[in-house]
């Protein structure tokens, strides 16, 4: 039997400057609109590793923009990965920026799904045990599940959202 080869890597000088670059062509795509940008994930917090992957969340102030930002991103070459969510889709740039690839979520700023993305964020940048905990885990769901994504990303958000549930009380 083959030995499993972890995929997650850590490399936060090249995830930052192909956050900024893909931020830049966003900027650019998305003028039309109000947005924030922000790098998100594995990849936005120290200590993190991920595999070869970026992610950014485009937070948009009306719910009605959040169609309109998917069809201008899939005319600029996005593919949809996600959208099973009223207020969240998931894209996947087509080309790679520095090596890496590049994974959008888009959301309405006030949604309870952007809170719980912050509280999150917020829950691994206080506590670095949090994160050795959660790059282990993912390790662990990758190595069970790396050739299904969905039941992958399903097991990694089980997991976030019973950390935010522990620390935080949403409604």
């Amino acid at each position: 039997m083959a030995k499993f080869v972890s995929a997650l890597r850590f490399d936060p000088r090249g995830w930052t400057e192909a956050f900024k670059e893909e931020k830049n062509n966003l900027l650019f795509y998305l003028k039309s609109f109000k947005v924030a940008i922000k790098h998100i994930g594995a990849t936005s917090y120290a200590g993190g590793m991920s595999n070869r992957n970026v992610d950014i969340l485009i937070a948009t102030s009306t719910f009605e923009d959040i169609s309109s930002i998917q069809v201008r991103l899939e005319s600029k070459g996005y593919k949809v990965i996600s959208k099973d969510q009223k207020d969240l889709v998931m894209l996947k740039s087509a080309k790679k920026v520095n090596g890496y690839g590049i994974t959008i979520r888009v959301m309405e700023y006030a949604s309870p799904i952007f809170n719980r993305f912050n509280a999150f964020e917020t829950l691994l940048k206080e506590n670095n045990r949090r994160v050795v905990a959660y790059n282990k885990y993912r390790e662990e769901i990758y190595r069970r599940h790396y050739q299904n994504f969905d039941r992958y990303q399903q097991l990694k958000f089980n997991y976030i959202n019973h950390l935010i549930d522990e620390k935080f009380r949403f409604e």
